[in-house]
């Protein structure tokens, strides 16, 4: 089987070089730049980012971004307007991480990284595993959102588990948010929103 057969069976449409040197059982650094050079210079692999390739030029743009600046996950508007939460259309794609950044892709696509503390970033509560990254749930998708952006407005909340909600803000270690989840989550039952 070819290095390209390889990574055509993975499951990964974003490969970085760490993952290209697991899957071709490459442990030689200058081997594996060299063979990951032949191949650009073949076009069977595409450079996106630094130490970022592609095989496929349809690969997951949310795979890519939690792979930029790992470790990530999926959240905020994008996460929001993945479940229908949000209706307005975002292009830019936003990411939970431990550093706040903005990568602009050579394709002109913006990731933009909000910076959480480790132990947020950590707690799997409200993550659900999607094909090849993390994406935050509803209910931890507007947890992360009060948690930077204290007033921002949900377009479509009919679908938050108030119970999850409250279950997912405990992570957070923090008061006023907890206070603000207790009023949303409220104002949720009550039919407000």
């Amino acid at each position: 089987m070819t290095k390209i057969e390889i990574l055509l069976r993975s499951s990964q449409t974003v490969f970085t070089v760490s993952d290209l040197a697991v899957l071709w059982q490459i442990s030689e650094r200058k081997k594996l730049w060299e063979v990951i050079k032949y191949y650009v210079r073949k076009k069977r692999l595409q450079k996106v980012y630094r130490g970022i390739y592609v095989i496929d030029p349809h690969y997951s743009p949310l795979e890519l971004v939690v792979n930029l600046l790992p470790p990530a996950y999926i959240s905020l508007e994008t996460a929001l307007g993945i479940h229908g939460i949000n209706i307005q259309y975002q292009s830019d794609i936003h990411a939970i991480s431990l550093t706040s950044k903005v990568i602009t892709l050579p394709t002109g696509s913006r990731c933009v990284f909000h910076q959480v503390k480790d132990f947020i970033l950590f707690d799997q509560t409200g993550l659900q595993q999607e094909k090849n990254f993390l994406l935050a749930s509803p209910e931890r998708a507007i947890c992360d959102t009060f948690y930077l952006h204290p007033h921002f407005v949900f377009d479509n909340v009919h679908i938050v588990n108030t119970q999850k909600l409250l279950e997912v803000v405990t992570i957070y270690h923090n008061q006023s948010l907890k206070k603000r989840i207790e009023i949303f989550a409220n104002s949720l039952e009550k039919g407000d929103h």
